[in-house]
């Protein structure tokens, strides 16, 4: 039976959508596949009750016809039960790969990721910081998404890091970006902290966060994702939003304090 990878989404939302698909891989034994869609859309009332199931030690019933991944599936739980399992079905499948829907969203720049190099950072990476802090803006500015700025503030106020922080973002492009990052700037010249900025690339962005020992998330799937698989972080915090059925990401790793 096939499990396809349907391409949506930048890279946190792919790495949610090819776990997914290793759950229900291992569930009904299935194949990976990408852009081979088949019948069968698997959406999220649908993934959840698989999930519950086996959460809850329920048996599922069986599923013969392919299986057609479209959504998000960000439900933390059934993956961090299920980290050892996901792992070694990446590492024993190295050729397989996900795909977004481009370098911004849906501008058609699709990049193409390998899951190994997801679980595995470089031994040649040398963009490490002890804390980092990802913002997320873009698209989210537009959908009124993005994390107000005195949450981050008003976070770092409570002294979690010291010596030194890493912001790691895309380049600001409009005014309002601009000025979210300064007010960040602007609070850290106050204190004895050493701040660095990176604008890079998706995956080095991604190895930077993953590499830190203490990860401020922001709304993003990405850092989220970061925090996951990461063998490094010892703190990891998150905004604390509000879940709905088809979204209850509120912790990446045992260690996550929301703010």
């Amino acid at each position: 039976m096939i499990i396809n990878f349907h391409v949506t989404g930048r890279l946190g939302n792919a790495i949610f959508r090819y776990m997914a698909s290793v759950i229900l891989s291992l569930t009904f034994d299935g194949e990976y596949s990408i852009n081979n869609p088949q019948a069968r859309i698997v959406d999220e009332y649908f993934f959840i009750t698989i999930m519950d199931n086996i959460i809850n030690k329920r048996a599922n019933a069986h599923i013969s016809d392919g299986l057609n991944m479209t959504g998000y599936y960000q439900h933390d739980l059934i993956y961090k039960m299920n980290k050892t399992k996901i792992c070694d079905f990446i590492k024993s499948h190295q050729d397989h790969y996900v795909l977004t829907d481009g370098v911004n969203s849906g501008d058609g720049q699709c990049e193409k990721f390998y899951m190994i190099d997801i679980l595995n950072t470089p031994l040649t990476f040398n963009k490490k910081y002890k804390n980092v802090l990802h913002v997320r803006l873009e698209d989210f500015v537009t959908y009124n998404l993005y994390l107000n700025v005195n949450r981050i503030i008003d976070l770092l106020k409570k002294n979690i890091v010291s010596d030194s922080l890493c912001i790691v973002c895309k380049t600001p492009v409009t005014e309002f970006e601009n000025c979210y990052i300064k007010c960040i700037q602007d609070y850290v010249t106050t204190t004895n902290i050493q701040l660095f900025i990176e604008h890079n690339d998706t995956i080095t962005d991604f190895y930077i966060m993953k590499e830190a020992e203490i990860l401020i998330c922001s709304k993003s799937t990405l850092s989220w994702c970061a925090a996951f698989f990461s063998d490094n972080i010892t703190k990891c915090y998150l905004p604390d939003y509000a879940v709905s059925p088809n979204s209850t990401c509120k912790s990446p790793i045992d260690n996550t304090e929301l703010y």
